[in-house]
């Protein structure tokens, strides 16, 4: 009997992409056909280099546009002023162009629309992009639309980071079942609450916002640089570093002082969850002493990171002088096996609670938590909010706005939010045996923990 044909979901990505687009995609949109439509996701571009996106963090494309000519599923991801320069590149509109001919659907996020009107493909059509971008969309044929995702025919566009979110769980519900997407939105807890609430359309002040978008990263020459660190390992949820990486990026345009960094053992490619290979630009022992770090989570990788001695050090280092330490989902339970939420009531993904309650922490499902100048986020877009949040605190309430409209997060899922005293047995299921994994990863921290007081006392 002969093997079905695996269909191939194709992400296409160039210099200057959201990365907080392409993780929230390839994260919902492409583990949801892969369970369930038996698509084989795949990030494209037309080489193997390594791509700067519009944060600090580097990429490395999958495969090449020679590689994949012919995908099922297409996604093109949006960059804003990337965007802008990625339509004077022929050959990647050309290939945009063939292969959303022949796709069975094709999809952008944000300014992604603009390559896909660029290629011909949305004349006439009704079509979303980023609000800063709107009369180039409709310049190139489209009829642009006010709205977080559109569908017109084969064809759905997104606006903004929220809009691509949304509809990456619209989407998927549609080309699989309503089932699959609301669990994917459960794994990543979607349960959005921006600390300053949605944005307000009725006030919307495009005059102020405008000059942003194009503003240049201004030199830092101030005294008072604040750096802060994003750390990055093998195996990590990407989506826990994106969501804040992408807030503090844009926050860095406003205030040139605030400085967002990646930092890993060393600067050498990372794989992650997603199968991408992502490059830091900064090591543990180029930044000791951050003046905020963040620890993003995982799910194995997480678990062994607990004990990795490399990744103890530098947090147990950098928490000494940080003014701010900031955990992402199973993040926490990093902070934890270094002994920095013993006895204190925190959040983590809800899948892991019975962990942190052996690392010494007590869990509390609440969007983020703050005890002194430690905040803990909940699972994976939790990060998001967060970020805003943390945003607020170094800034305030103004600024926090501004980043808002500048990533354009203006969240409304599809499913509405996560009804958290109602799980269905998977998800119970899911949490009990992770709950099981402590008994297996935790007596190593523990040991690890005795023999650092053991030297510390030691060298008192």
């Amino acid at each position: 009997m002969a093997k079905t044909k695996k269909k191939t979901l194709a992400f296409v990505v160039y210099p200057g992409i959201s990365l907080l687009e392409l993780v929230g995609n390839r994260t919902l949109l492409g583990d949801i056909l892969k369970l369930r439509a038996g698509f084989e996701p795949v990030v494209v571009s037309t080489s193997l280099k390594v791509i700067p996106t519009d944060t600090p963090l580097s990429i490395i494309p999958q495969k090449t546009f020679a590689e994949v000519p012919h995908p099922d599923g297409l996604v093109v991801i949006g960059g804003g002023v990337g965007t802008m320069g990625a339509l004077e590149d022929p050959e990647l509109v050309e290939y945009i162009k063939q292969a959303g001919e022949r796709a069975e659907w094709v999809a952008s996020t944000s300014t992604g629309s603009l390559l896909l009107a660029a290629a011909g493909l949305l004349a006439g059509r009704k079509a979303t992009t980023y609000w800063a971008y709107k009369e180039h969309l409709e310049k190139l044929g489209a009829a642009y639309q006010a709205e977080g995702w559109v569908t017109d025919g084969k064809f759905t566009t997104a606006a903004g980071v929220s809009g691509a979110i949304d509809m990456a769980i619209g989407l998927g519900a549609n080309l699989t079942n309503p089932a699959t997407a609301k669990f994917a939105q459960l794994m990543i807890e979607y349960d959005p609450d921006p600390p300053l609430g949605q944005l307000d359309w009725t006030t919307f002040d495009r005059q102020t916002l405008d000059p942003l978008m194009t503003r240049e990263m201004a030199p830092d020459n101030s005294t008072d640089r604040q750096e802060i660190a994003f750390v990055i390992y093998p195996g990590l949820t990407i989506f826990d570093l994106a969501g804040p990486l992408q807030v503090f990026s844009a926050l860095s345009r406003l205030a040139p002082h605030i400085r967002p960094l990646v930092v890993a053992e060393n600067t050498e490619p990372v794989k992650t969850d997603i199968g991408v290979m992502m490059v830091p630009n900064c090591t543990f022992a180029d930044l000791p002493n951050p003046y905020a770090f963040f620890v993003p989570g995982g799910d194995t990788a997480t678990l062994k990171a607990m004990s990795n001695l490399a990744i103890r050090s530098y947090i147990q280092t950098a928490s000494q002088e940080a003014r701010w330490i900031v955990s992402v989902c199973t993040g926490a339970l990093i902070l934890a096996a270094v002994g920095l939420l013993e006895g204190r009531n925190v959040t983590t993904h809800w899948a892991y609670v019975r962990i942190l309650k052996q690392l010494g922490a007590t869990y509390v499902q609440k969007r983020w938590t703050a005890n002194g100048n430690i905040v803990n986020s909940a699972g994976v877009s939790a990060g998001i909010d967060t970020a805003l949040y943390m945003v607020s605190r170094l800034t305030n309430d103004e600024t926090a706005r501004q980043v808002q409209w500048l990533i354009q997060y203006d969240p409304r899922p599809p499913f509405g939010g996560i009804d958290y005293s109602h799980f269905k047995l998977l998800p119970r299921l899911i949490r009990f045996i992770s709950g099981l994994r402590a008994y297996i990863y935790t007596p190593k921290v523990r040991r690890l923990a005795s023999q650092e007081a053991a030297l510390k006392a030691g060298l008192a």
